[in-house]
């Protein structure tokens, strides 16, 4: 059996956001130090309660790769509808290499419409068949270019190299 953390940077008591980070730091190396073998950061944007606070687990586990040794860093979720396929690939891969190899990759289609129609349209949670789409398509995306040195990607939302690029 296996025990990861989930790190809910709810801000409950709506303290500075430096003391916030600071304790998810803590808790980030705590768990690292006791042996714990995964923990998940969250993504939630524009709470107008003002008390759900990280908006990119992908670098909140950048700076856990930093100070930790053995924890593997896992995102709970990467909304990839809310982001560009490519952008989120390398990012991803990026924290991979940073980490020597320890992410845990948790992907998401997004929960709250004004999270998403503020960051893609497209992924707006009014038309769910079409939110699915998107998540399909990107997620087909994210795969291909982690596993093939070349890709082509011609899709309902995004094409792969850009049409008429020279």
């Amino acid at each position: 059996m296996k025990f990861g953390y989930f790190c809910n940077t709810t801000n409950w008591n709506h303290k500075p956001y430096d003391e916030l980070l600071d304790e998810t730091r803590e808790i980030t190396e705590y768990c690292d130090k006791s042996s714990w073998d995964s923990i998940w950061y969250t993504e939630h944007h524009f709470n107008h309660e003002g008390m759900e606070s990280l908006t990119n687990p992908l670098m909140m586990g950048v700076d856990a790769a930093a100070r930790t040794k053995n924890i593997r860093i896992g995102q709970a979720c990467n909304v990839i509808t809310f982001h560009n396929p490519i952008r989120m690939a390398e990012d991803i891969a990026l924290l991979d290499q940073l980490s020597k190899g320890r992410v845990e990759i948790g992907i998401g289609r997004g929960i709250y419409g004004r999270e998403a129609i503020n960051l893609n349209k497209e992924a707006d949670m009014k038309d769910q068949a079409k939110n699915f789409r998107l998540f399909e398509e990107t997620l087909t995306i994210l795969k291909k270019a982690w596993k093939e040195k070349f890709f082509n990607h011609k899709g309902e939302f995004y094409t792969y190299p850009a049409p008429d690029y020279v």
